[in-house]
C-alpha cells in the first residue's frame, strides 16, 4: 500500500494520533486493524478517504472506546480486501511526553512504538499509582532516590506534601520478590519491539547504570537534600500500608514531595542494623498525603524493560557488608543486603 507512519503519539486523552506518508490516497472504507499478539483478537476502525491528490494523511482513533486489553497490538491497514502491516519511520518517543501522560490517574497506559522490524505497534499496560525512580545514589553512607509520582492524579505544582519513605524487609529464604504491580530534556530513543527478548535500547552510560566503578548513579534528577533520620523498628501497619505483610521489619524516613517530584535519603547503617544476619532484601515504598495507597518505587516511564538483567548498580560496603540497588522482574526497586 505504500503507507509509512511519520509520527505516532498517544495523546493525553488516549487518542492514537498518526501522521502518514502515503503513496496512493486512502480509499473510502479503508480500515485500521489492531491485532493482539498471542490471541489474534482484533479491533477494526473505518477511516475516511484522504482525498484525491494528497500524499499525506492524519488519523486519530480513540483507544479507550475500543476496549483493548493489556498486551501488544500490531497495526494494519485494510483496503480493498488487502491487509498490510503498517510500517513506521518514527524513530522513537519523547520521554517528556511520557511524563506528561503519567500525570493523570489511569487504569490503562497506552504507548505507540516502533518494533525492531520497523512496524507500528501499541503496548498497553495496567496503570497503578507508582513512584517512578529517576536517580539513585549511594554516597556518604546514605541511600538517596529521586523521581516522579506517576498515575496519581496529583498536580505538577509547587505544593509540598507530607511524605515518608518506607523500606520493608523481606526474608532472604523467600528470594527476591518478583511482584508485577505496577525522562526529561526531550530525549528520544529507539523503541524496539519487546515482544521478542532483549531488543530494548536506552543509552544511560552517562548515568553510570552499567559501570560498577561509579558510586553515584541515576537517570536524571535534581541534586539531593538531607531528609532526616530514619526510624527503625518492627512493622506496624498504618492506613497506607495496604499490601505490606507483617513478617518483616520496616525502616522509615521523612521524604520530600513537591508537586509530583520526590526525594528521600536514609542512612545505610540504619538499614544494616535492622537486617537480621546482614541478609535479605528491602522493598521501598513512598507514603504520600493525598494518595490512598503506598507507592512502590518502580522504573517504567522509559524504554528499558527487564531492568533486573539489564541495569546493574554498583554496591556500597557498610561494615564489610555489600548493599546494592536492583530491580524485581516487575521493574520495581530493591535494596539487596549481603548479596
Amino acid at each position: 500500500m505504500g503507507v509509512v507512519v511519520i509520527d505516532a503519539e498517544v495523546t493525553l486523552a488516549d487518542v492514537l494520533s498518526l501522521r502518514l506518508s502515503i503513496a496512493e490516497p486512502l480509499a473510502d472504507g479503508t480500515r485500521l486493524v489492531l491485532r493482539r499478539r498471542g490471541t489474534g483478537e482484533e479491533r477494526r476502525v473505518t477511516l475516511g478517504a484522504s482525498g484525491g491528490r494528497t500524499r499525506d494523511a492524519s488519523v486519530a482513533v480513540s483507544l479507550a472506546a475500543l476496549d483493548l486489553g493489556p498486551g501488544r497490538w500490531d497495526t494494519y491497514l485494510e483496503q480493498d480486501g488487502v491487509r498490510a502491516r503498517i510500517q513506521s519511520a518514527d524513530p522513537g518517543f519523547s520521554l517528556d511526553r511520557l511524563d506528561a501522560y503519567a500525570l493523570g490517574r489511569r487504569t490503562l497506559a497506552y504507548r505507540a512504538y516502533r518494533t525492531r522490524n520497523g512496524f507500528l505497534a501499541l503496548k498497553i499496560d495496567p496503570a497503578e499509582p507508582v513512584a517512578d525512580v529517576r536517580a539513585v545514589w549511594f554516597r556518604e553512607g546514605r541511600f538517596e532516590v529521586t523521581g516522579l509520582l506517576a498515575y496519581t492524579g496529583l498536580d505538577d505544582d509547587d505544593q509540598h506534601r507530607h511524605a515518608t519513605l518506607a523500606l520493608r524487609h523481606s526474608d532472604p529464604d523467600r528470594g527476591a520478590p518478583e511482584r508485577n504491580t505496577l525522562n526529561h530534556n526531550n530525549l528520544n530513543h529507539n523503541n524496539q519491539d519487546r515482544g521478542d527478548p532483549d531488543h530494548s535500547t536506552l543509552d544511560r552510560s552517562d548515568a553510570g547504570l552499567h559501570d560498577a566503578g561509579h558510586h553515584g548513579v541515576g537517570h536524571h534528577g535534581a541534586g539531593p537534600r538531607d531528609a532526616g533520620a530514619g526510624d527503625v523498628g518492627p512493622h506496624d501497619p498504618g492506613p497506607q500500608d495496604a499490601g505490606f505483610d507483617d513478617a518483616g521489619a520496616t525502616v522509615r524516613v521523612a521524604a520530600t514531595v513537591k508537586g509530583v517530584r520526590f526525594h528521600a535519603a536514609l542512612s545505610l547503617c540504619d538499614v544494616l542494623a535492622a537486617t537480621p544476619d546482614s541478609q535479605g532484601s528491602w522493598e521501598p515504598y513512598l507514603e504520600v498525603d493525598g494518595v490512598d495507597r503506598a507507592l512502590p518505587l518502580g522504573a517504567r516511564l522509559d524504554d528499558v524493560e527487564g531492568k533486573r538483567r539489564r541495569v546493574h548498580y554498583p554496591h556500597a560496603l557498610v561494615d564489610g557488608v555489600p548493599i546494592r540497588p536492583s530491580f524485581t522482574q516487575g521493574d520495581e526497586l530493591l535494596l539487596e543486603v549481603g548479596a
